[in-house]
């Protein structure tokens, strides 16, 4: 399958220093679906980083062309793999003062909405064509301030037209989860299916994180064309488990499932992938119970992430070493662990566990990983 390389610069961070986004094309122009597929956001997250190596080298192997547009980004965020604290990778939020890489994306729900509005009341014909117009206008239009700003921008611009949006990521210590913005659309279940996720959550967070950016502007547009048949993007986050131990073997077969995916939704010709055996909790974000620390101290886990737990059953305890005092850390609802901090040195209020349930609980305020 014939592939285009191109590396689009971003803003220059300080003098004498610049730095670039590598992006793969395959199907460039042709008709279709469009799927957008992207890495390293965080850029300490690594195995998605791999995945989507063996994903463009499988695909440039692959013999015909795409029933659409292929976009794949393996390493998002130049920025953040940049950035040491005494020889250790730091990349998860900006060194300088942008915070956590996937917060504080733009939200062009107004623009789109109003571009929209105007250009229905012109009596252009509206459709989800016209919808992926208008937004590849307004994030074209943005003016970016800084380094950071530029490459949401770039993320952005590759993106937004999608009608499938893969933001791969991993946990610390987890099975392969996912989380996906609308679970009643027509390709959410297949994705569950041929990644092999053990936990899929639906819904949208009130944070706007690069998948929820991509997503906005589709709900902006169903509110403003009620009257017009659209079918939003399916904007998801996908967990590859935890961030130890990379293998190859292990990111070839995620990288295969991404392909069988394409291949159910028509992406791609065949079907040389079948969809995992794995039986998927299938839920919602109010219905994640996500365990904080009571206690500064160090966490002690007495069950593995992919454990059934019950109510009130107890996960791990936070001990005190100097004093030897213990904290007890339970379930509030019964479900299945799906992730755990790798750092087990933890601070009152973080959060060191979270568990699929699948009874709407009580959720705390603030987000669960800033």
């Amino acid at each position: 399958m014939h592939s285009v390389v191109e590396d689009i610069p971003l803003f220059p961070s300080s003098i004498g220093t610049r730095r670039h986004v590598t992006v793969h094309r395959f199907g460039v122009g042709r008709p279709g679906a469009k799927i957008y597929f992207q890495a390293g956001l965080h850029a300490d997250e690594l195995p998605g980083m791999v995945i989507l190596s063996h994903l463009v080298r499988l695909l440039q192997e692959r013999q015909g062309e795409p029933n659409g547009e292929i976009i794949i980004v393996p390493c998002a965020n130049p920025i953040g793999l940049s950035q040491r604290i005494q020889g250790y990778h730091a990349g998860r939020s900006d060194l300088g003062l942008g915070g956590n890489f996937n917060r504080n994306f733009p939200d062009l729900t107004p623009l789109v909405g109003a571009q929209l509005a105007a250009l229905r009341s012109e009596g252009l014909a509206m459709n989800g064509e016209a919808v992926k117009r208008a937004m590849v206008k307004e994030v074209a239009a943005l003016v970016p301030k800084d380094e950071l700003d530029s490459m949401k921008q770039v993320l952005l611009r590759l993106a937004i037209d999608a009608d499938f949006v893969l933001d791969i990521h991993c946990a610390d210590e987890a099975v392969l989860y996912a989380y996906v913005s609308n679970p009643e659309h027509p390709a959410a279940d297949l994705l569950s299916r041929y990644i092999g996720s053990v936990a899929t959550i639906g819904g949208v967070p009130e944070l706007v994180d690069f998948p929820t950016a991509c997503l906005l502007p589709w709900r902006a547009a169903q509110d403003v064309l009620p009257d017009v048949s659209i079918t939003e993007c399916l904007s998801a986050t996908l967990e590859y488990r935890g961030s130890k131990g990379l293998r190859d073997d292990v990111a070839i077969e995620d990288a295969l499932g991404l392909i069988g995916f394409m291949e159910a939704v028509g992406l791609l010709e065949g079907a040389t992938k079948a969809p995992s055996q794995v039986v998927t909790c299938h839920t919602t974000l109010d219905c994640v119970d996500y365990v904080r620390a009571n206690a500064p101290g160090i966490v002690i886990f007495s069950k593995t992430p992919g454990d059934h737990v019950q109510a009130g059953e107890e996960i791990g305890v936070i001990l005190d070493p100097a004093t030897g005092d213990r904290s007890s850390l339970k379930a509030s609802a019964p479900g299945v662990i799906f992730g755990y901090l790798y750092s087990q040195v933890v601070i009152p209020g973080g959060t060191v566990a979270w568990i699929a349930g699948n009874s709407p609980i009580e959720q705390q305020t603030g987000d669960p990983f800033p």
